[in-house]
């Protein structure tokens, strides 16, 4: 056995055993729990007389980046130029950075490393992930996302995508700034906001919707109530009075799911402003299109499509679903008395986001 399998085993033992000392490391006391874990695995390594002291503190140092933060992406997660990790196996790691993919010269120990990592995340968050259910969203500690898709549909699985988000909402001057959008374009979307539109945000997986939809909120009067649902958190706002609320399923007895929909129809009792709908892509766009309807102006979401007409013709989609069995009900109709806008962003082959077109609906 060379001298790195035998420290692989030695770090993945130490794992283990740090795992089962330290059950409720908790992220909230991160120095206090790092202090102990370091000299927890300080005193394992005592025997260990062939290790010096500059790879003792390496050993000691993975151990504790494993359990109280990511692991062997810690320094991906530490970096603020990475927006997306994509683990693609126990040795395929690749991250983006400036709208480009790179591989990753770290990886993780082996299959079972690499599960032990998804499992400890997802438990931490409160979800779970297994054969009956192999995929999951959670947040994870420092806010960011990540979704897991695990056996028996993810073959050679599971494979991991976690999103990650800076450590400030971006305003629409620093989305000018990067060329996100034009000097008219942020004039516009200002007056938008001002004059309280109703808007939705659409565009491809990756495309900067979230980002857009934060800068637009941030654009918001403080004195407004801002209630946002989202099926996982992920959208920073920089809003004096802006209140969320998220998805939880709920397994006890005969409770009510707390689902997109039914949280969108809870926030009409709770004196918004403006709604906000982290991504609308089931029947909840129903309930959504209703509050715009009522009254409830200046009110925004997102929507994954490839262009405007797309964008439209799932709004409609989804309404006429929603509305199935009802007589009389006219989506195109509907959609344009609720919705002004339809602001569409891509990402061209350079990486670079931007927005691509500004469609306005009815009257605005």
């Amino acid at each position: 056995m060379t001298d790195g399998s035998r420290n692989e085993a030695l770090i993945s033992g130490l794992i283990d055993e740090a795992a089962r000392a330290f059950p409720q490391v908790n992220a909230a006391n991160l120095a206090v729990d790092r202090l102990a874990l370091q000299d927890f695995c300080q005193q394992l390594l005592k025997s260990q007389k062939a290790l010096d002291e500059g790879t003792r503190g390496l050993i000691v140092d993975q151990v504790c980046d494993e359990l109280l933060g990511f692991g062997p992406i810690q320094s991906l997660m530490q970096d603020p130029g990475v927006s997306d990790i994509l683990i693609n196996g126990w040795d395929k790691i690749l991250y983006e950075k400036a709208g480009r993919l790179h591989p990753f010269a770290g990886t993780f120990l082996g299959p079972e490393h690499l599960r032990a990592f998804v499992f400890r995340h997802v438990a931490r968050a409160e979800r779970s992930v297994n054969r009956s259910r192999p995929w999951v969203d959670v947040e994870l500690s420092d806010g960011s996302r990540m979704h897991v898709i695990a056996d028996p549909v993810a073959l050679g699985g599971p494979f991991v995508s976690i999103r990650r988000f800076p450590e400030r909402p971006f305003s629409l001057e620093d989305l000018e700034s990067f060329g996100a959008i034009t000097p008219q374009q942020r004039q516009w979307l200002e007056a938008a906001v001002d004059r309280r539109l109703n808007m939705i945000i659409a565009g491809a997986p990756g495309s900067g919707k979230t980002t857009l939809l934060g800068a637009l909120l941030a654009r918001a009067p403080g004195h407004e109530r801002i209630v946002l649902v989202e099926d996982v958190s992920e959208l920073k706002v920089n809003h004096p009075h802006c209140i969320k609320l998220q998805t939880r399923n709920i397994a006890h007895g005969d409770s009510e799911q707390a689902t997109i929909r039914k949280l969108v129809r809870e926030t009409l009792r709770m004196r918004p402003d403006r709604l906000v709908v982290g991504e609308v892509r089931g029947e909840e766009v129903f309930d959504m299109i209703a509050a715009m309807s009522i009254g409830l102006s200046g009110s925004l979401s997102t929507l994954h499509a490839g262009s405007v007409t797309g964008a439209l013709h799932r709004l409609e989609t989804l309404y006429a679903s929603a509305t199935s069995g009802q007589s009389g009900v006219d989506p195109a109709r509907a959609l344009r008395d609720a919705v002004n806008a339809i602001v569409y962003l891509e990402r061209d082959a350079e990486g670079r986001r931007r927005v691509a077109d500004i469609h306005m609906l009815g009257e605005a």
